[in-house]
């Protein structure tokens, strides 16, 4: 008999800025719908830049789910995909690998996440510093699109 048990912890509530735009992770139309797409906008006040952080278990140390504020739906990698470039979107938490990322800090206080399902890492599409430019998955390049910022936010 096997039993697993999988625990979720409430971290805090964060703004996620992208090293390299000074962007913000922001669910697209302030969407409430599952499949929104994210991708990066200057700061506007909106919830729907928000994100709260859960620390999941009881997978390896350091793996995490992000909830946005205004939707109550969990960041996602599309059906699990392991393809470079799919954009993520938001759909409803359900704990699966595709909406869990191994957070990793990097000494200049950014953070990389890479999706469980994929082993990719959250990235924004070319390097692209403008507003509405799509948040990718992608193999690690260790670039400033792959690095974020984690503001924290009070409600």
């Amino acid at each position: 008999l096997t039993v697993s048990c999988q625990t979720r912890t409430f971290t805090g509530t964060f703004k996620i800025l992208n090293q390299n735009s000074k962007k913000l992770l922001t669910v697209a139309g302030a969407s409430l719908a599952d499949n929104a797409l994210i991708n990066q906008f200057q700061s506007n006040g909106g919830l729907n830049q928000v994100w709260y952080l859960y620390l999941e278990g009881p997978y390896e140390k350091h793996t995490y789910s992000l909830v946005n504020v205004k939707s109550g739906k969990a960041l996602d990698n599309p059906g699990s995909s392991k393809t470079a470039g799919t954009q993520m979107q938001q759909f409803t938490y359900n704990g699966g690998a595709n909406q869990l990322f191994v957070i990793t800090p990097v000494a200049d206080g950014t953070l990389y996440l890479k999706n469980v399902a994929s082993g990719l890492y959250l990235d924004i599409a070319g390097a692209s510093t403008d507003n509405g430019a799509h948040l990718n998955q992608f193999p690690f390049t260790g670039g400033s699109n792959q690095r974020f910022y984690f503001i924290p936010y009070n409600l």
